[in-house]
């Protein structure tokens, strides 16, 4: 294994060691989450289904 092999491991396994731990660190945090918080998520997840929809039409005048 050459010098830049083992560099791309080593940073490899450090980003999903990183990745591991934020994960963790969310479940935690996910039990004393915050109404704002909460409240911004489902905001979020509403705009990603929004946004999903393929025939958004206009809204017809009354």
């Amino acid at each position: 294994m050459n010098v830049n092999q083992m560099a791309y491991e080593l940073a490899r396994e450090r980003q999903e060691r990183l990745i591991a731990e934020l994960a963790r660190e969310r479940l935690l945090d996910d039990g004393r989450s915050s109404i704002r918080r909460s409240i911004g998520r489902r905001i979020i997840a509403m705009g990603e289904r929004i946004a999903a929809e393929s025939n958004l039409e206009l809204a017809r005048s009354r």
